[in-house]
């Protein structure tokens, strides 16, 4: 069966490039093209040879929108995914979504809340219709709405295999999840147990440590009085007579009613002789012990703290230590428990309020203090956690925590920045077990059964017929309500995705996975918990590398949020200006360790960079076009190979384009390769910008012109400019990726696309840049003497140039240039190259002059411009108008060292030293080394003009 090539609609190829670059054009048939015709599919198995490159995406919450945290990550991980699919790489960019239990949930409930009134008048709830139904509703819900994110990326341009894409509740999933959870129940590392959990009373669920956001409140330290008494309960006495007593402060007085003990320094002398008595419990009247513990800080205020096991970590460990019981007093429902006496039925907020005003009657409140501190918010929504004692299933992490930081200690995983090693050490030597179970009916259902005639619980991949302890059928079994975490599934993502637990060629392939590209604000919530069930499940890490991002802000450095008004959003920025904007923008500036701090006017910038490269492809047609003997063909075996064969024939203007194109081609692969895509960026733009299309097309245009050019000389331009340009289109694509097909599919050469970068087993071959190989540096294309004498060329030029702004002489007043060389090379460079400085500094006469006695009264009326090997001598008179330009130079002159003593007589000021920010004081150096150089140029500037006078 004989192969076709399949490209885009004739229309496409054959319709000349529109006048200016339109993205909205192009963008969404482009990516209709792409995705139609299989252009982002890996292979299950990769041919004899060839690398494997994967990277799952982070996947995104089935609830959200595209905000530019996802534009930064998704942008850097499409420009490797597209880099290595150019490099031949087997290359898998695996999409996905996460179900986002809580946020998922939350926006059900209030499409129910709308339905109608439930009992009491009040809004309907879940509880209402049940569970059943809700879920219906919730999948429904899913349906409608989860493709949004989906739909954003593919305009975003990303380029993955959307034939694997996966939600972390499909069918497979779920298997893994009952998979891991069965075996880390029957390793024993999953338990279920009563301990101090983080609670959310208004999402009425468990919160893990890390969904708990500490956040700094003003609030208050209660100072409350707790008598001693002995085992009799006889008041204790100090030396002096006086009754023996502990004050104690505290940031939460409302927990006092769930208090078992008071704790001093076991070291601590001023009270010791308190060891082994009782408190009284303030209002309460239990009697509690004294006990001492090393935990307690002596020099914290009075040395002596009250111990709620119920509700706080640290006093749950202190509580396990002493064998102290745990009185839960704060109740699930944001109110005290009967435990709470006469506070029962209280939200926590009335009984912290009532109790203090008791306690004020009754004598035991020595004082209050305003104090500011850290509070525990619902990372959802920004309610106040609880730590209350609860029945939970947990993860018994210390297990998996050994081998995860060893594969970092090891090298097994490198993070970029190494920095990040440091943060992921000190969370995961102190990690807590993890709280799984949430009150939820969104997620995955716990596979837990409890029995009703045996107390047992029965743990099953399958729904179970008996119970695993007394055999009871299943009509005794009732499930679990609880579903897990939903970091529970995302920690399965690298493996699962493949097909796992079933063994498949694509787990084969492609696990463990090339790259994990990610934010540095999930290490903790996803990262490790990877790499912790990748080495326990899989026996290998899940991914090589962690590459972290930086935080997108604002410009002025500060984050975005809709409080503040300044969120830039991407889709809006995409519809201004089109994606590959946006990514360029995006990708230079993700300097790694510093935070970006992006504003539109940047994003404009290199929206005007995509024009340029539009109107360059253009003025390549146009030569194209006009070229003189019909027809320019390429060259057999195609311009790369002809442009080798010919080196050392072309001028030196072509082979310094050549030159530095393959320095720049080094420069770009070498930063995908270190995850330094800024740099790549910045290596791009560069020469894109201020080399080709400032320098080489205006250079170009002699031997281009049709009336003068010679054949050879005009068919060795347009192939080294058409070699450039093509080149440049496959070194930008992985960053803009639409701009770079539409310019590449309207080239008049298209011998590339007969080397396709990957094989496709028999399929018909797509014409796409997507197929086309990375450019490699070419060491026969370089020249290190075209590199410098075209260098001396623009510094000609350049020289020239200045010297019209300086002076303010129009760009269309032509004089005579004079140039003394300083030895034979200069005098040869000068003479080769007299055409170029005419046309690009648009001078009427290039003449050499020597230096004597006889030429230096038609010298005086000159300015010189010294260049290595050679001097200049512009004529003045008749070009500048003496005194018009003294006056502005005056002005300018005066203006300056005005400015400059402001700025001078601020940084001598003792006060703005004193006071001024770091940064501010670096700005306004910054600002005198400026206006110091200006005044100088300026200064310089009135010398020349003296000369005239």
């Amino acid at each position: 069966m004989t192969k076709k090539v399949i490209a885009p609609a004739a229309d496409k190829l054959a319709r000349p490039l529109a006048k200016s670059y339109e993205p909205a054009a192009f963008e969404a048939e482009t990516y209709q093209f792409w995705n139609e015709n299989g252009c982002f599919e890996a292979s299950d198995e990769n041919v004899p040879g060839q690398e494997s490159f994967a990277i799952m995406i982070p996947p995104p919450n089935v609830t959200g929108v595209l905000h530019m945290g996802h534009a930064l990550t998704n942008t850097i991980q499409d420009i490797l995914t597209r880099w290595h699919r150019m490099s031949g790489d087997n290359t898998l960019w695996l999409p996905g979504t996460d179900h986002a239990g809580i946020a998922t949930q939350a926006q059900v409930e209030k499409a129910i809340a709308k339905e109608g009134k439930g009992p009491s008048g009040r809004p309907l709830t879940r509880h209402d219709i049940g569970r059943e139904e809700f879920l219906k509703r919730t999948w429904k819900w899913k349906e409608e709405h989860g493709t949004a994110i989906t739909n954003q990326l593919k305009r975003l341009g990303s380029s993955l295999d959307w034939k694997r894409e996966r939600f972390t509740m499909d069918e497979g999933l779920s298997k893994a999840v009952r998979e891991v959870f069965v075996k880390l129940y029957e390793e024993g590392l999953i338990y279920r147990g009563e301990r101090i959990i983080n609670w959310c009373p208004r999402c009425q669920t468990a919160l893990s440590d890390l969904e708990v956001v500490p956040t700094d409140r003003k609030g208050s330290f209660w100072h409350i009085i707790y008598k001693i008494v002995d085992d009799a309960g006889k008041p204790v006495k100090n030396a002096d007579g006086t009754q023996a007593q502990l004050i104690i402060a505290t940031t939460r007085p409302e927990t006092l009613l769930g208090d078992t003990a008071v704790a001093v320094h076991p070291e601590d002398e001023r009270y010791s002789h308190l060891h082994g008595k009782s408190a009284v419990l303030p209002l309460v009247g239990r009697l509690i012990p004294v006990i001492t513990d090393t935990y307690v800080d002596k020099e914290f205020g009075s040395g002596a703290l009250k111990v709620t096991p119920a509700h706080d970590f640290n006093d749950a460990d202190l509580g396990k230590r002493h064998n102290l019981p745990s009185i839960s007093v704060m109740g699930k429902d944001g109110k005290i428990t009967s435990e709470g006496g006469a506070y029962a039925g209280l939200k926590f907020a009335e009984a912290r309020e009532k109790l203090v005003a008791d306690l004020q009657t009754a004598g035991d409140l020595v004082k209050v203090e305003p104090h500011s501190h850290k509070v525990g918010l619902c990372q959802r929504c920004e309610t106040v956690a609880e730590p209350i004692l609860s029945k939970q299933w947990f993860v018994k992490i210390e297990p998996l925590a050994k081998p995860a930081i060893a594969a970092v200690e090891n090298g097994d995983i490198v993070f970029s920045p190494k920095s990040w090693d440091k943060t992921y050490f000190e969370w995961m030597n102190n990690i807590r077990d993890w709280c799984i179970s949430r009150q939820l009916w969104w997620g995955h259902q716990i596979p837990a059964w409890y029995c009703n005639q045996c107390d047992g619980i029965t743990v099953s991949r399958e729904e179970p017929r008996n119970c695993s302890s007394c055999n009871a059928t299943a009509i005794a079994l009732t499930r679990d309500e609880d579903v897990l975490d939903t970091w529970f599934s995302s920690a399965l993502w690298p493996f699962s995705t493949l097909g796992w637990p079933d063994k498949t060629k694509a787990l084969e392939t492609f696990y463990p996975t090339s790259i994990l590209e990610t934010g540095f604000d999930i290490i903790f919530f996803w990262v490790s918990r990877m790499i912790m069930m990748g080495i326990h499940f899989m026996g290998d890490v899940p991914f090589k590398k962690v590459y972290l991002h930086a935080m997108v802000r604002d410009e002025k450095g500060e984050k975005m949020s809709k409080s503040k008004g300044n969120v830039i959003d991407p889709l809006t920025l995409i519809d201004q200006h089109g994606a590959d904007p946006l990514r360029f923008t995006l990708a230079a500036m993700a300097g790694q360790g510093r935070d970006i701090k992006l504003s539109t006017d940047r994003v404009e910038g290199y929206r005007a960079f995509c024009n340029k490269l539009w109107n360059a492809t253009k003025f390549l047609h146009l030569q194209f076009e006009e070229a003189n003997g019909g027809p320019i063909t390429e060259p057999a075996g195609g311009t790369e190979a002809w442009l080798e064969k010919n080196h050392a024939k072309l001028t030196p203007v072509n082979r310094w384009v050549l030159s530095r194109l393959q320095t720049v081609t080094t420069r770009v692969e070498k930063g995908f390769a270190d995850f330094e895509l800024n740099e790549s960026a910045q290596a791009l733009y560069e020469y894109s910008w201020l080399e080709v299309c400032d320098w080489y097309i205006e250079f170009s245009k002699l031997p281009l012109r049709p009336e003068t050019a010679k054949p050879e000389a005009r068919y060795e331009t347009l192939i080294t400019l058409h070699y450039v340009l093509e080149t440049l289109m496959r070194l930008m694509h992985p960053i803009m990726p639409f701009v770079t097909e539409e310019l590449w599919l309207s080239l008049p050469f298209k011998h590339a696309a007969n080397s396709p970068a990957r094989v496709r087993d028999g399929k018909d071959e797509v014409l796409s840049l997507i197929f086309q190989k990375f450019p490699k540096a070419n060491e026969k294309l370089r020249d290190e003497g075209a590199e410098k004498t075209v260098s001396s060329l623009k510094s000609v030029i350049e020289a020239i140039r200045n010297f019209r702004g300086e002076n303010a002489i129009s760009p269309k007043t032509e004089f005579v240039l004079k140039y003394f060389p300083q030895n034979a090379d200069a005098e040869s460079f000068m003479k080769e190259f007299t055409t170029d400085i005419r046309q690009l500094a648009r001078v009427s006469e290039v003449v050499a002059f020597e230096k004597s006695a006889a030429s230096a009264g038609a010298l005086e009326a000159s300015i010189p411009l010294v260049l290595p090997a050679v001097e200049l001598r512009i004529g003045l008179k008749g070009l500048v108008n003496v005194e018009e330009e003294s006056k502005r130079l005056k002005k300018d002159i005066e203006r300056t060292e005005s400015d400059l003593g402001h700025c001078r007589g601020k940084l001598t000021r003792e006060s703005f030293i004193a006071k001024a920010p770091p940064e501010l004081i670096a700005k306004e150096k910054a600002t005198e080394a400026q206006l110091v150089a200006k005044l100088a140029e300026l200064e310089a500037a009135m010398q020349r003009l003296s000369q005239l006078a």
